[in-house]
């Protein structure tokens, strides 16, 4: 986990490289999975955590009064999600990461809320932790999906949608 007590620029920094790893992570998961039904989700995944990148941009312009985008940490850290995983092996293990990695967001923008004196950006950083927490029940309910019928995820099941239902 984090450590908290760096200054407030300094997280929010941690926070956006959390969210381009996230990103990073669930476009590499749906590279894993043949279904596109499936991978669809991941794909919006990846589309969501890049949303809360350029959430966070926002808010550290506005906490620093700086209108240049953050130089961000480099080299091999723990992130706010958690981190990136050196090799995936499987599906379920890389649900089973997704699913400890959304739970560790949760709790970072949970506690970097409590820590704020800034009303707006505590919202956000509530909210963010709300949509992450919202992550990892979907990925939770995912991994049952999964267990339940892995050979769904290996196959493209030719499904037309009817826009009238």
């Amino acid at each position: 986990m984090i450590d908290m007590t760096g200054s407030a620029e300094e997280i929010i920094k941690l926070a956006i490289r959390g969210e381009e790893d996230a990103a990073a992570f669930y476009h590499k998961v749906s590279k894993m999975i043949k279904n596109d039904l499936v991978r669809a989700r991941y794909e919006s995944l990846a589309r969501e955590e890049e949303q809360h990148r350029h959430i966070l941009i926002s808010l550290y312009h506005r906490l620093t009064g700086k209108v240049e985008d953050p130089i961000l940490p480099e080299g091999d850290f723990e992130t706010a999600e958690g981190g990136f995983p050196v090799a995936l092996d499987s599906i379920e293990d890389a649900l089973k990461f997704a699913i400890e990695r959304e739970s560790q967001a949760a709790e970072f923008y949970r506690k970097l809320a409590e820590r704020t004196d800034d009303h707006d950006g505590k919202k956000i950083l509530d909210y963010l932790a709300d949509i992450e927490r919202s992550h990892k029940n979907m990925l939770e309910s995912e991994l049952e999906a999964y267990l339940r019928d892995k050979d769904w995820y290996k196959e493209n099941p030719k499904i037309k949608l009817n826009n009238n239902m």
